[in-house]
């Protein structure tokens, strides 16, 4: 059989919805090398792959000081070469690789593709055009000055990396953001994608897919009939100490308990007053969760909310950064939930926010049609069809 690389970024978001494609092609009898964080390790080791780490990245920074202008974020993206680029130059020394699946926002997959001489898959764990949309429709109207201080250092940095590394290519400011494969595996519906009608038939929508990730389960302790609410920010964003008090100020008053994941980045002894009615926890079972809930209250990373739709939960978003703001407002187009916005935040706004959410039918239908039509893309099995074709049509071995 034909060994594949498969490159990504150190995020569960972009990681999880892999985990099951990897199992597909394993199970095909493929040899699969996976570069991501070390943090994703064990669970790529669990199912097969021979995995290889590199340093994160996206821990350089905090990402609250992180400017979400769109050249600000292909300027991050494109410093992470550096990083990838010579992991991958010690693999070419050990493996023969065949072709490559990347991420394709993370990973340099259209640059490392072009260097080995292979063809790509790219993986979209966000909307196709985020990017575009993104730049077009961005309310961070960043001034001249600093639009010209952004191309010098991404001219600077392209420049540099060009020089340093065997590219056969410039470094295309385009490609930075999306980088786009001979097959691009979208994970998320025609339905819910905007604009799909777009797309040429090189992109293919295999849904959610949604694997065990052997997360320790966790015991609810709610009464009978009471309402559930899941509140996760994230595992990138999640440093948000005033709005989980706030959200303990809005929530303790109402019949429904409440469970919120904190991540790593909170001490749990600096959260103040928790309410009876709150299950409070650095990390908790998103799936097992999820299944459970009647509204999730969440950042908008595009995992976490094909995750909530799978399920048929209602959304209330407050995003934050990169692609969430595309996300969230997809959401409350199609009147699968809400929208707010984090600098406009109130206690009373988060209480009737919520009451509505709970209370009108409409936004568990509509999240539920989602999750229809996310279900009926496919998932890996759907995956691994294309990638079949896609070997065939390039001459790669079976």
């Amino acid at each position: 059989m034909s060994t594949v690389l498969f490159l990504n970024g150190p995020a569960s978001g972009h990681v999880y919805p892999t985990l099951g494609v990897v199992q597909e092609l394993i199970a095909e009898g493929e040899q699969v090398v996976y570069v991501s964080g070390e943090e994703f390790r064990d669970m790529i080791e669990r199912i097969g792959a021979t995995f290889v780490s590199y340093e994160n990245f996206l821990h350089q920074d905090d990402p609250f000081r992180t400017n979400k202008h769109y050249l600000s974020l292909v300027i991050k993206i494109l410093s992470s070469y550096d990083t990838i680029l010579p992991c991958i130059t010690q693999l070419a020394e050990q493996y023969s690789f065949d072709y490559i699946i990347h991420d394709s926002m993370y990973g340099c997959g259209n640059v490392a593709a072009d260097w080995l001489g292979i063809p790509n898959i790219a993986t979209c764990t966000s909307f196709v055009l985020a990017e575009r949309l993104l730049n077009d429709n961005s309310g961070n109207r960043t001034k001249l000055k600093d639009n010209l201080l952004l191309m010098k250092e991404f001219s600077t940095l392209s420049k540099r990396i060009w020089s340093t590394y065997p590219i056969r290519q410039k470094v295309n400011i385009n490609e930075i953001f999306f980088n786009e494969g001979k097959l691009n595996l979208v994970f998320t519906s025609e339905y819910f994608q905007p604009q799909s009608e777009t797309l040429e038939s090189h992109y293919q929508f295999v849904g959610s897919i949604l694997t065990d990730r052997h997360e320790p389960p966790l015991s609810l302790k709610r009464k009978n009939q009471q309402k559930l609410i899941y509140i996760s920010m994230g595992t990138m964003f999640n440093n948000v100490h005033s709005f989980y008090q706030m959200c303990f100020e809005a929530f303790a008053s109402l019949d429904i308990h409440v469970v919120l994941s904190v991540g790593k980045r909170i001490d749990m002894k600096d959260l103040l007053n928790i309410p009876d009615n709150f299950t409070v926890l650095p990390f908790v079972s998103q799936l097992q969760v999820l299944k459970e809930a009647d509204l999730f209250i969440t950042h908008g990373g595009m995992n976490s909310v094909n995750e909530s739709l799978y399920y048929g939960v209602p959304l209330l978003v407050i995003p934050l950064a990169a692609d969430q703001p595309i996300v969230a407002s997809r959401i409350a187009d199609l009147g699968a939930g809400k929208q707010l916005d984090k600098d406009a935040l109130t206690t009373d706004l988060l209480h009737e926010s919520v009451k509505e959410l709970l209370h009108k039918e409409t936004y568990r239908k509509v999240s539920s049609k989602i999750g229809e039509s996310l279900r009926a893309a496919g998932g890996q099995k759907k995956a691994l069809e294309h990638i079949r074709m896609f070997k065939r049509e390039h001459g790669i071995k079976n």
